[in-house]
C-alpha cells in the first residue's frame, strides 16, 4: 500500500509552486517593461543667465519635431528664443528683444497649424515665424492691462464648446469674450458672456479673478453648454450648432452651499483655529453617463495638526429637459490631511474619469523626520471610479519622497506624471528618482492601473521640479522636457528627452 505524503510534504510542495508562481511574475513584469521599448536621446539646451523662464512648444518652422519658443527676462530685458530640431541636434534660429506691450503668450492650433499668440492691452496678436514680429489679430479688451517682468504663459486658447478645436476665451472684468473656431479655421464672431470678476480687497489694494470656465451639456441637446459659478449656482450659457454659445443664461441653482470656486483660498491659523470651507472644484462627466457632474472639495482645519480633505461627486440627472443635482453627494474621496488632485483621466479605459490623488498629513514625526533626515513622504492614491462611484480606500497606492535641504530651501525629489510614454493610448505612471533617471511604471489599463516594476529610463534633467509631458516629435508616445537651473547656479537649461 502507497503512503500517502504527511502535511510536511504538502507544505514543501505548496511553498514549492507559490514560489514559482512568484517567479514567473515577476518575470512577467520584467517583460512587461522590456515589450515597453523605452528609449530616449537626451539634449540639453543652455538659454544662459536669466531670472525667470517660459517654455511654449509647437511646429512654426515646419519641421517634424515642435519648436522650443523660451521666453526669459534678467534686469529689464525680455527677450524670446526660438530652438529647431534637425537630425540629432538643437539649434537656436530667432533671439529678439520681445514687444514692450505684450502681457501673455500661449500656443494655439488654427486650421491645422500651430500659431503663437501674445496678449497685449488691447488684444491678441499672432507671431509671425517669418519675422518673429507680432501681427494685429483680435481686437478686445480684458482685464490684463500692464505687462509683467517676466513673459508667462496664459491659457487663453482652449477647446471651450467640447469640438477637438482651440478657441480663444479672454477674460475681462464684467466677463468673457469668446471666439469660437470652425473646421475651416476661422472664427466665429465673438460673444460676450456676463460673468464678473470677483475681487480680493486688501489694504489699498485690491486684486481681480477671472471665474472659471465649465462645461456641460446642460439641456442634452448634443451641444456642449458654458457655465461659471455665480451666487449659490451655475450660469450656464447654452452651445448653438455653429459652434458659439447663446447669451442668454440660463439659472442652474445647486442644492448644496459653498463659499467659492476659487481653489486658491488660503487659511490662517490661530490658537482656537476651527474652519471648514466647501469650494468648487469642477464641472465634469466624472461616471462618464454623457451628464455633467459637480465637485466640490471640503476642508477642515482646526489647527497644524488637524487637517482633513474630502472630494464630494453629485452626479448629474436629467429631468425635464435640465440637469439637475442631488443635495447628497453620489460618491465621496476623503482622507487625513491634505490631499490634491494629481491626475484626472480615464486611467483603465472603461469611459470614466479616475483620480489620482497625493496626500500628506503633518504631524510632530513629519517635521522630526523632515529635521533629521531631510526628506519627507507622501502617498500618491488612485482611486477608480466603478459603477457607484468612487471606493472608500484607493485602489492603488504607492509612496514617494521629497527632499529639502533646510539650509538653501532647495527642494528636490520624487516628482510625479502621468502621461502615455509607451504609446499604446493608456496612462503610464511617471516618477523621477533624480536629474539622471526617471522610473515608468507602464500602464496596463486593468484595476491595477501600472505594472509593478519600473523600466528605469536615463534622462539629463533635473529633480527641482516637475517633468513635463508632451508628443514634441508626433511619433505617438510623449517625450518629457523641463527647464531648470543649472547646478553651476549661473544658467538656466532645458533638458529635452525624446523618444526614439
Amino acid at each position: 500500500m502507497a503512503s500517502r505524503p504527511g502535511p510536511a510534504n504538502v507544505s514543501v510542495e505548496n511553498l514549492r509552486r507559490t514560489v514559482v508562481a512568484t517567479v514567473v511574475a515577476l518575470s512577467h513584469n520584467a517583460a512587461s517593461g522590456a515589450d515597453a521599448g523605452l528609449a530616449y536621446d537626451n539634449h540639453e539646451i543652455n538659454i544662459g543667465d536669466a531670472v525667470s523662464r517660459t517654455v511654449l512648444h509647437g511646429r512654426l518652422t515646419g519641421g517634424e519635431t515642435d519648436d522650443l519658443i523660451v521666453f526669459t527676462h534678467a534686469d529689464s530685458t525680455r527677450q524670446m528664443a526660438v530652438y529647431t530640431y534637425h537630425e540629432t541636434a538643437w539649434s537656436r534660429c530667432h533671439l529678439g528683444d520681445v514687444a514692450r506691450g505684450i502681457i501673455f503668450v500661449d500656443m494655439m492650433e488654427l486650421g491645422g497649424e500651430d500659431r503663437l499668440l501674445a496678449l497685449r492691452r488691447g488684444g491678441i496678436d499672432w507671431i509671425d515665424p517669418a519675422t518673429w514680429v507680432p501681427r494685429t489679430w483680435l481686437a478686445s479688451p480684458s482685464m490684463y492691462k500692464l505687462p509683467p517682468q517676466d513673459v508667462p504663459d496664459f491659457d487663453f486658447a482652449r477647446d471651450v464648446n467640447g469640438d477637438g478645436l482651440d478657441d480663444i476665451a479672454l477674460p475681462g472684468f464684467d466677463g468673457y469674450t469668446v471666439w469660437t473656431q470652425r473646421p475651416d479655421g476661422t472664427l466665429n464672431d465673438p460673444v460676450e458672456l456676463a460673468a464678473p470678476a470677483t475681487a480680493r480687497v486688501g489694504f489699498r489694494s485690491a486684486t481681480y479673478r477671472a471665474r472659471d470656465l465649465y462645461q456641460l451639456d446642460h439641456d442634452g441637446d448634443g451641444y456642449s453648454d458654458l457655465a461659471f459659478w455665480h451666487e449659490g449656482g451655475l450660469v450656464v450659457y447654452p452651445g448653438a450648432a455653429s459652434g458659439s454659445f447663446v447669451p442668454d443664461p440660463i439659472e442652474l441653482l445647486a442644492p448644496f452651499e459653498l463659499s467659492t470656486d476659487d481653489v486658491t483660498v488660503s487659511f490662517g491659523f490661530g490658537q482656537e483655529f476651527d474652519e471648514t470651507r466647501s469650494l468648487l472644484y469642477r464641472v465634469d462627466d466624472f461616471n462618464g453617463d454623457g451628464i455633467g457632474d459637480i465637485a466640490t472639495s471640503t476642508i477642515e482645519v482646526a489647527g497644524v495638526f488637524d487637517q482633513s480633505t474630502r472630494y464630494d461627486f453629485h452626479f448629474g440627472r436629467r429631468e425635464a429637459g435640465a440637469t439637475v443635482f442631488r443635495a447628497v453627494p453620489d460618491t465621496s474621496i476623503s482622507s487625513e490631511g491634505v490631499q490634491g488632485p494629481l491626475e484626472l483621466s480615464d486611467l483603465d479605459g472603461d469611459g470614466r474619469l479616475d483620480f489620482g490623488m497625493l496626500s500628506f498629513k503633518m504631524g510632530i514625526g513629519k517635521i522630526v523626520a523632515v529635521l533629521l533626515t531631510g526628506s519627507v513622504g507622501f502617498n500618491m492614491n488612485f482611486y477608480l471610479m466603478g459603477e457607484g462611484g468612487y471606493a472608500r480606500k484607493p485602489n492603488v497606492q504607492r509612496r514617494v519622497k521629497l527632499r529639502l535641504d533646510l539650509g538653501s530651501g532647495r527642494v528636490s525629489g520624487n516628482w510625479v506624471s502621468a502621461g502615455d510614454l509607451t504609446g499604446d493610448g493608456i496612462k503610464d505612471l511617471v516618477v523621477q528618482v533624480d536629474g539622471t533617471r526617471v522610473d515608468v511604471y507602464p500602464g496596463t489599463g486593468g484595476a491595477d492601473l501600472f505594472t509593478q516594476r519600473p523600466v528605469e529610463v536615463d534622462v539629463n534633467l533635473s529633480d527641482q521640479g516637475s517633468v513635463r509631458l508632451a508628443d514634441l516629435n508626433h511619433d505617438g508616445k510623449d517625450d518629457m522636457f523641463m527647464a531648470y537651473r543649472h547646478p553651476d547656479g549661473e544658467t538656466l537649461r532645458v533638458g529635452v528627452a525624446l523618444s526614439r
